[in-house]
């Protein structure tokens, strides 16, 4: 397969992680008085994470194949950092629901971090479209 196909792959795995990060998000938000809403906010987090990072590997895998040098332009960069925050965030939330004694401040840290997450990751994906020439 092509570095060109791969492309199709990851372009489509970050997005659908973006969305499904941002339905997360909605649901925490606006749906709050329905009993589901946790549950879903969850699943979409955790689903969310598991195609970003599906992304990155298809990236990293990507890279390889064509010119093996990571790291060369900023999509990579804000790419990695994003990484960082989609792991560390579905942390937060399951550590707001076991440490109840310090859950403000966790929850605070968990929603500025989503915020963070969701702005960079639609930042990147203009970045990407940019280098691909898309854009």
């Amino acid at each position: 397969m092509g570095v060109a196909a791969l492309w199709l792959y990851h372009a489509v795995l970050m997005t659908l992680g973006f969305v499904s990060l941002v339905t997360g998000m909605l649901i925490a938000r606006y749906l709050k008085r329905r009993r589901w809403w946790l549950k879903a906010h969850q699943m979409m987090g955790i689903l969310g994470s598991i195609l970003l990072i599906s992304g990155l590997f298809m990236a990293i895998y990507m890279v390889s194949l064509s010119t093996g040098v990571h790291f060369r332009v900023p999509h990579a960069y804000l790419g990695a950092i994003v990484l960082v925050l989609v792991v560390i965030n579905p942390i937060l939330g399951y550590a707001q629901l076991k440490y109840p004694s310090k859950a403000a401040k966790i929850r605070s840290i968990h929603r500025w971090f989503g915020y963070l997450a969701l702005v960079l990751i639609l930042i990147n994906i203009i970045a990407g479209l940019v280098l691909v020439g898309i854009i």
